[in-house]
């Protein structure tokens, strides 16, 4: 039903479609979509919560198959770009959603929690990177943090505007190698 109601505000975006597109797309009836999401707006924050939830589940993953702090990053990455492959207009929407101006979406529609938390597991690989002397100190965590996370969704909105991008491990350990490569002691 998500992949549904995503494809179609995929298509027209989210003040472009319709409640009824959406119950057309899901299948759903108007008391349904009310009772488990109140409105379009509130199957919208959920469609926005499983993919912030999702690429934590991923990342997590990623970072739990252990290795070096340069391998778990990569393996982060990579969950991210198997992501954004897997659920391409998905991420569209997620961007959109980001770099809406003012108004154009539902208020809250993206939970700074489940943001900042997505944010702090790759901080916590880069602190320990930093604690092993891996990394340099003379950034701070979060600096880094940004840094790569710029260099990451720079790859992501490539491949988006760019379907024949690979975002594979390779690209996810060049990808790393090249921001730890100004980063290392």
């Amino acid at each position: 039903m998500l992949e549904s109601a995503i494809k179609a505000f995929a298509k027209s975006g989210y003040a472009g479609t319709s409640v009824e597109a959406v119950l057309k797309a899901t299948g759903l009836s108007k008391p349904t979509l009310y009772y488990y999401f109140e409105n379009k707006a509130g199957l919208y924050r959920a469609i926005l919560a499983f993919a912030y939830d999702e690429c934590h589940r991923l990342m997590e993953e990623g970072v739990a198959r252990g290795g070096s702090g340069q391998q778990q990053l990569a393996s982060l990455a990579e969950a991210l770009f198997q992501f954004t492959c897997t659920h391409e207009d998905l991420m569209r929407l997620v961007l959109a959603t980001i770099f809406a101006a003012p108004g154009e979406m539902p208020p809250k529609c993206i939970d700074p929690a489940k943001r900042r938390r997505n944010f702090e597991l790759i901080e916590r690989v880069i602190k320990l990177g930093q604690k092993s002397g891996d990394l340099s100190q003379d950034y701070t965590s979060i600096e880094l943090t940004h840094g790569l996370m710029g260099a990451i969704s720079h790859q992501v909105r490539s491949h988006l505007l760019d379907p024949g991008r690979a975002l594979d491990r390779k690209c996810a350990e060049r990808t790393v190698a090249l921001f730890l490569d100004g980063g290392r002691k």
